[in-house]
């Protein structure tokens, strides 16, 4: 009797003994598996980066070669060019892609002429815009910093008769890429970093995240701002908790300097992730 008590005993603790491992290895699988798609996700990020440069491109060579554009700028005639802009705007943010773009028109000298969202003018860009220098060669394209933030950014040389005029520049926001990835039950936070010396300066998206702009705060999803406030940022870093997954990469600027980090968030549980599609979140 005293052996058919002990076996019994023996088997309930290797059973719990095995269900207790099977539970860690399917819980380190999990999380392999999520890390696994979250790398994943961070190449289609790059890939969709490289495609709106293309597109920014595109439309910066367009834009360039405008009669109204090269009109404006060799009569000298700012208002002209802010007309212009203005219609360039109105025209496009029928394009998702497009939706918040801004314009800016630099002369020959890397002066600001004229910018489609604010009236600030003639200030001298040449030691922060190295999108600018670059394209005195053709048309450029990248991430980069200026006075209005980080944008993706693509800038095109104006010609006419083989001299130069200026410059013309369109500037996209990350709001069409945080649109994609909530589409797919992700989240994008794009933080730039903060430092007294950058040429953007703005307090309202400052200290949201110690040491960083949080540059789309405006339509990211702020229940996870706690656990994001927990982060030690470096870039590839993985950091999970509960059903929440985030992964960090760098966000390089034109000359391939980080500038700040791109930050893509998982929810692996399923119902939360399809009620956060429709807008409703849970803490």
């Amino acid at each position: 009797m005293n052996k058919k008590i002990l076996l019994t005993v023996a088997i309930i603790v290797v059973a719990g003994v095995l269900a207790v491992y099977k539970a860690r290895w399917d819980e380190q699988t999990q999380t392999e598996n999520i890390k696994k798609f979250l790398d994943f996700q961070t190449q289609i990020l790059n890939k969709n980066i490289e495609e709106e440069k293309l597109s920014a491109m595109t439309v910066a060579t367009l834009l360039a070669q405008n009669e109204h554009v090269k009109k404006c700028m060799s009569q000298n005639n700012r208002q002209m060019c802010l007309e212009t802009l203005g219609k360039f705007t109105k025209t496009l943010s029928k394009v998702p892609i497009y939706e918040n773009a801004k314009f800016h028109i630099h002369t020959p000298e890397m002066r600001s002429f004229a910018r489609s969202w604010i009236p600030l003018y003639n200030d001298d860009l040449t030691n922060f815009r190295h999108l600018l220098a670059e394209a005195k060669n053709g048309v450029a394209a990248g991430i980069e910093v200026g006075r209005a933030g980080v944008f993706i950014r693509s800038v095109a040389p104006i010609f006419e008769d083989k001299k130069m005029l200026g410059s013309i520049e369109v500037l996209l926001d990350f709001k069409h890429l945080s649109d994609f990835f909530a589409q797919q039950g992700l989240g994008l936070f794009v933080l730039l970093d903060a430092s007294a010396d950058s040429p953007y300066q703005n307090g309202s998206d400052e200290g949201i995240i110690e040491g960083f702009h949080f540059v789309n705060k405006s339509y990211a999803n702020l229940n996870v701002l706690p656990m994001l406030k927990d982060i030690k940022f470096k870039s590839g870093v993985f950091y999970q908790t509960d059903s929440h997954a985030f992964t960090v990469q760098p966000m390089n600027d034109a000359k391939g300097e980080r500038v700040g980090y791109f930050v893509i968030y998982f929810n692996s549980d399923s119902k939360e992730r399809n009620l956060a599609k429709l807008g409703v979140w849970f803490d």
